[in-house]
């Protein structure tokens, strides 16, 4: 056994064994190469995507407005699954329109590409797009306002009406200028609005009929300012009795000597200084009380009042009759006394008269007895 060994034929016979085994390893198909058999699978694999680019124009924009094309068209790209993606992610090539030889007036005309792979395959939707090509026009307008009063709250009116910019430039086809009736914004108030109205608006191109004319407007928006205002002033009332009844001697009160009217300009022009407001009398049979809604006795002539009630005190005159009748029961009372008195000092004064002249009688009969004497 160790001649055999060690013996170059077993060394031989070993190595012979290695090269088939290393033979045999490298030319299997799936072992050692599984790497690169897939890379090859992978590149050899298709795939479809759908991609939305935009549509480019080959043209003298300055000279001509083109319209009647879309701003996007599809395409379907097919071809290796990595090719797909890639193309997909970077988007580097063109879809456009070659419009250079063609002339004013519309044509019908195929969606070209240039960028694509030459692996790959494509379908356009649409493949061809009608075109209309006119002479380009620019022109500056006015913006006008255009809104619905009615929105605003009763009473309130609308100041002038502020638009930055208040101009703007329009760009289309001569014959789509011509069209233009005028350009305006139109805001949309909410109703029963009492505050400034303060926003940015469209800006729309319309012919006479009111219908949107096909131009470019710069810019697309404007800023839109409505100052929305209440009129006020300050009035004084005068109450007034009013109706049928037996008793005609009233008088009408209330704490409340002025009060604030509110509303539109022309309505504060419309009323003095001061207002009457009737006081209705018809059912009153004593001194009572009411509280007049001042909604009611001014209707539409005011949006309304601060405040919108005031309270009111009828007198009828009873208290005072009572009055005067007990003050005349008095009089005569005193008058009655002041008479018994004066009666009593009149007699008091006769009875001091009467005594008196006895008195001087007396002396002179005593006077004369002492004369008889002496004689």
């Amino acid at each position: 056994m160790k001649k055999i060994i060690n013996s170059n034929y077993f060394y031989a016979f070993i190595a012979l064994c290695c090269a088939l085994w290393l033979f045999y390893f490298v030319s299997t198909p799936g072992v050692g190469t599984t790497r690169n058999s897939n890379q090859s699978n992978t590149s050899t694999v298709t795939k479809k995507a759908t991609i939305s680019v935009p549509l480019q124009l080959q043209a003298d924009a300055d000279k001509y407005y083109i319209t009647g094309y879309p701003e996007n068209v599809k395409i379907t790209i097919e071809g290796p699954s990595a090719l797909v993606t890639a193309t997909k992610n970077t988007q580097n090539f063109n879809l456009y329109l070659n419009l250079k030889d063609l002339s004013v007036g519309q044509h019908r005309v195929q969606i070209k590409e240039s960028g694509l792979n030459s692996e790959l395959t494509y379908i356009i939707k649409p493949k061809y797009v009608t075109v209309n090509i006119q002479k380009r026009e620019t022109k500056k307008f006015d913006v006008d306002v255009d809104y619905n009063k009615n929105s605003l709250a009763t009473g309130y009116e609308a100041g002038k009406t502020e638009v930055s910019p208040d101009t703007v430039t329009v760009t289309g086809a001569a014959s789509e200028i011509e069209k233009i009736d005028k350009v305006v914004v139109k805001p949309i108030l909410p109703k029963g609005i009492k505050s400034n109205f303060d926003q940015e608006v469209l800006v729309q191109a319309l012919d006479k009929n009111g219908k949107t004319v096909n131009v470019t407007l710069d810019p697309q928006t404007v800023h839109v300012k409505i100052p929305i205002t209440i009129q006020s002033k300050q009035v004084s009332i005068n109450l007034k009795a009013k109706g049928n009844s037996s008793n005609t001697n009233f008088t009408v009160e209330s704490d409340v000597k002025n009060i604030r009217i509110f509303g539109t300009q022309d309505q504060m022009d419309a009323i003095e200084d001061s207002i009457d407001v009737p006081v209705d009398v018809s059912d009153v049979t004593g001194n009572t009380k009411k509280t007049i809604n001042l909604s009611d006795v001014l209707g539409s002539k005011v949006a309304y009042t601060d405040p919108d009630t005031i309270d009111v005190t009828i007198n009828t005159g009873s208290t005072t009759n009572s009055n005067s009748s007990n003050s005349t029961s008095t009089n005569n009372t005193n008058n009655n006394s002041t008479n018994n008195t004066n009666n009593n000092n009149n007699d008091d004064d006769d009875n001091t008269n009467n005594n008196d002249n006895n008195a001087t009688d007396s002396s002179d009969n005593n006077s004369t007895n002492d004369n008889n004497s002496e004689q």
